[in-house]
């Protein structure tokens, strides 16, 4: 007995030395990263995935992404940033810091509804460099990761992207390489043709995100089916994008958490090309996926319309496309397979409250 009671100390005392040897001298171990309770889906890897979110407490699972951007801060006609438009302050963004160390947290600048007043801005000198002034301190003083520049839908390209380029080597030189400096890229060809926009900013940018959806919105609008997260237009835009940059490992494909809902003149599937009673609203995946919107009564929830990448269903006379948990994985592998540097979603609140699609691609980046 006592001698297997010396052995067993002996056994103790070396797995405790073994212990002891895996620390650093400073007696302290690596970080692990963060693991939600009951889940193993956190982001190990390599690819980024972001997602545009109101405020913080719209994403469920924070650790499954590289960066939030909370979406939107707006601009006084003077150039100022109205620092009122961002929601959190640096202690919020502090004690978020502490429990998921490994997430970002972006200012995005713009957005749809902004960028009109944004756009007067950028394309005046003084009120450009007033803007990227104002942006680099709210920054700095609450204690935000970087921005992301999201100006939407200009034309008159050259002109315009001159500006952006340089509103973005302000805000660059500005803020150093510490922080994080995006763009929301447009899937307009004249945009990514433009290799003053494009090539350019992507050397400034850490990365761009490219809305890869809203294809067909004057279609839709005309009271056409509308695909807006298509497959085949998406793989063109990323092409083109990937055309005329150096690395294309710093564009992200966009993927919309929403879908369009048709009135149409038939129950039954319409796909591309047939013509609609009317278009009546976008509706985050959250409705489409509830019992009320579609539930069991819908004629064929789960077809799937390979070539355009999109979810399509019928009920009641209404036609809804839309992406799901197939259409989201096939994304989103085919731009890790393609070199692409990984994905970006619009936005958190449109996901259901099991975060379904952005599980799924979530499981997908995890695998390269």
């Amino acid at each position: 007995m006592r001698k297997s009671l010396l052995l067993v100390f002996a056994v103790m005392l070396i797995m405790a030395l073994c212990s002891c040897n895996s620390k650093d001298s400073s007696g302290s171990s690596e970080p692990e990263a963060p693991k939600r309770e009951g889940s193993d889906t956190v982001l190990v890897s390599t690819k980024r995935n972001v997602i545009y979110a109101y405020t913080l407490s719209d994403v469920t699972y924070p650790d499954q992404f590289t960066a939030i951007v909370i979406s939107f801060l707006d601009t006084f006609p003077d150039g100022r940033v109205n620092e009122k438009t961002f929601p959190h302050l640096k202690d919020t963004l502090d004690s978020f810091r502490e429990k998921y160390p490994y997430t970002k947290v972006i200012a995005g600048l713009g957005g749809a509804s902004n960028s009109d007043s944004l756009g007067k801005i950028i394309m005046d000198a003084d009120k450009r460099k007033i803007l990227a002034k104002t942006v680099a301190d709210l920054i700095k003083s609450r204690g935000i990761d970087g921005v992301d520049l999201d100006w939407e839908y200009y034309s008159n390209y050259p002109e315009c992207n001159a500006a952006y380029l340089d509103l973005a080597l302000q805000l660059r030189s500005l803020l150093g390489d510490s922080y994080v400096i995006s763009m929301a890229g447009q899937s307009a060809d004249s945009f990514y043709k433009e290799e003053s926009c494009i090539r350019m900013m992507n050397e400034v940018l850490d990365y761009t995100s490219v809305m890869t959806y809203d294809f067909d919105y004057s279609g839709r609008q005309k009271s056409w089916i509308a695909y807006n997260g298509n497959f085949t237009q998406l793989r063109k835009v990323m092409e083109g994008y990937a055309s005329v940059v150096k690395d294309k490992s710093k564009l992200l494909v966009g993927l919309p958490l929403y879908g369009l809902k048709f009135a149409v003149s038939e129950d039954r599937i319409h796909y591309r090309g047939e013509e609609a009673v009317r278009y009546i609203d976008d509706l985050g995946y959250i409705q489409l996926s509830s019992t009320k919107e579609l539930g069991s009564k819908a004629v064929n929830p789960d077809a799937y319309d390979d070539d355009n990448g999109v979810a399509l269903a019928c009920r009641r006379k209404f036609m809804y496309t839309f992406d799901n948990a197939v259409t989201v994985t096939t994304k989103s592998r085919w731009a890790c397979e393609n070199g692409f540097g990984g994905m970006m979603a619009w936005v958190a609140s449109s996901d259901d409250a099991l975060f379904s699609l952005e599980r799924a691609v979530t499981t997908v980046l995890n695998e390269y």
